[in-house]
């Protein structure tokens, strides 16, 4: 479907959970994204999400049977990832 995959990392930008990560977990039918993050919406109860709301990332959760704690572990390994390059950091340049 599209540009994005199952596993995939994204982030929704309409709404009010804009800012909030996901995975995607599957599609539906009618062209919609559906997305957990193991925290708030988890696998059994997952979000719908219009595609043009979200914005995708690189990085992709190895296939296989997700769970919702191996999705709150991934969402924040990248979210520390992303962190270290900010400004403000340790580094002074």
């Amino acid at each position: 479907m599209g540009l994005l995959s199952v596993g995939q990392l994204v982030t929704s930008r309409a709404g009010r959970d804009s800012g909030r990560k996901y995975v995607v977990i599957g599609f539906d039918e009618s062209g919609y994204v559906l997305v957990a993050d193991g925290m708030i919406r988890k696998i059994n109860r997952p979000k719908r999400k219009n595609v043009k709301h979200l914005v995708a990332h690189d990085a992709v959760l190895p296939q296989g049977a997700f769970s919702n704690g191996q999705i709150r572990l991934f969402i924040e390994s990248q979210s520390q990832a992303e962190k270290q390059g900010e400004e403000g950091s340790a580094v002074y340049g």
